[in-house]
């Protein structure tokens, strides 16, 4: 049967249904033994008959021994650390394995061509389909506004590799914004300020990394190997210890942040969009806070910090100006933005604030 989204839908399977495969091993085994018995009983007479075979179940039953104890953990060895060698990454073949995954899928990229036109439709069809068989998704992208961003842009020029990272998390915004309840701590995205060390996704058990180099990964060599191998393991790693690094945000708190504004006689509470640059934050406080951060005794606190008190300045043409272009990597062009720095609340030992141009 046929999806709105074109693909087929596949019915569970029923319960016993996965030991199908167990079930024709052992009645093949029967029928086997069954002719063998009676191909040899009408021969029990003949002279040598027992002898021979003794002889043969016994050399047979060495070759079984030496197959199961030696050749088998000898062959799952080598193919443990297979790698397999493809010129390119295929986006229709990931799509494949998402919907037939029973685990767990994870990317790590600074942006992924899954959320791209061509394949965006058959990949969110098939991510909620595995969400519906319990498949949890771990989706790492990076900062269009950081400087890994910037180098990976210059990298594959003329590709817009910081308008691509911006749709990719524009996307799966939408995408978790509209998951059920029961699918959102199977569904976790983080958005990371540094760039991944290697293309990375994974499939359950099968793992496919490659190199970033002068062009878009999934036009060079990828490596795909077993999770399980030495060189999944590795690779799995490296993402592990990414992922639960700091200074990674969910989409919400990589959009907007939330600012306390405290004047004489009034407080307010609002949720910002910002960027960060030089180790500052840069709000836009246009328009719901414009009356508050231009007031001249102003104070600003951050959720869940109430205790440090800041205050929005300006600053130099050039400074602002870099600010505003991180700004509109991240979020898009944006004319009417108002951007303010937000710095710590200078005072004097007597503990009067310092008034300072705030402009």
């Amino acid at each position: 049967m046929r999806g709105r989204q074109g693909s087929w839908r596949r019915w569970p399977r029923s319960t016993g249904s996965r030991y199908w495969l167990s079930y024709l091993y052992l009645t093949i085994g029967a029928l086997l033994l069954v002719a063998a018995f009676l191909l040899l009983y009408p021969l029990r007479h003949v002279d040598g008959f027992m002898t021979d075979l003794r002889i043969n179940v016994g050399a047979n039953l060495l070759d079984l021994v030496l197959a199961v104890v030696v050749l088998q953990p000898l062959i799952l060895f080598l193919s443990r650390n297979a790698v397999r060698w493809r010129n390119r990454l295929d986006y229709r073949e990931v799509i494949r394995r998402v919907e037939q995954a029973t685990d767990r899928v994870d990317l790590w990229k600074h942006w992924t061509g899954l959320l791209e036109s061509p394949y965006e439709r058959g990949f969110v069809a098939a991510l909620r389909g595995a969400l519906d068989r319990g498949v949890r998704f771990r989706i790492m992208l990076t900062d269009p506004s950081c400087p890994d961003a910037v180098e990976r842009a210059r990298q594959v020029a003329p590709t817009d590799a910081v308008g691509l990272m911006r749709q990719n998390i524009e996307r799966l915004d939408r995408i978790v914004g509209e998951l059920p309840a029961r699918h959102r701590d199977l569904f976790q995205v983080r958005i990371s300020p540094v760039g991944p060390a290697h293309a990375f996704y994974r499939v359950d058990d099968w793992l496919s990394y490659g190199l970033f180099r002068d062009r878009r990964v999934s036009e060079s060599s990828q490596r795909e190997v077993r999770v399980r191998g030495d060189l999944g393991e590795l690779a799995l790693e490296s993402f592990e210890n990414r992922w639960n690094g700091a200074g990674l945000l969910d989409i919400a708190d990589h959009y907007r942040m939330r600012l306390r504004f405290i004047v004489p006689d009034a407080t307010s509470e609002h949720d910002l969009r910002y960027v960060l640059h030089d180790g500052e934050h840069w709000v836009n406080v246009h328009p719901a806070a414009l009356p508050h951060a231009f007031h001249p005794d102003h104070e600003v606190s951050l959720d869940g910090d109430g205790t440090r008190r800041y205050v929005l300045a300006g600053a130099s043409p050039e400074t602002h100006e870099r600010a505003a272009a991180l700004y509109a990597a991240k979020y898009g062009p944006d004319q009417g933005a108002v951007l303010l720095r937000l710095i710590g609340e200078p005072f004097r030992p007597d503990g009067n604030r310092v008034q300072e141009h705030r402009s």
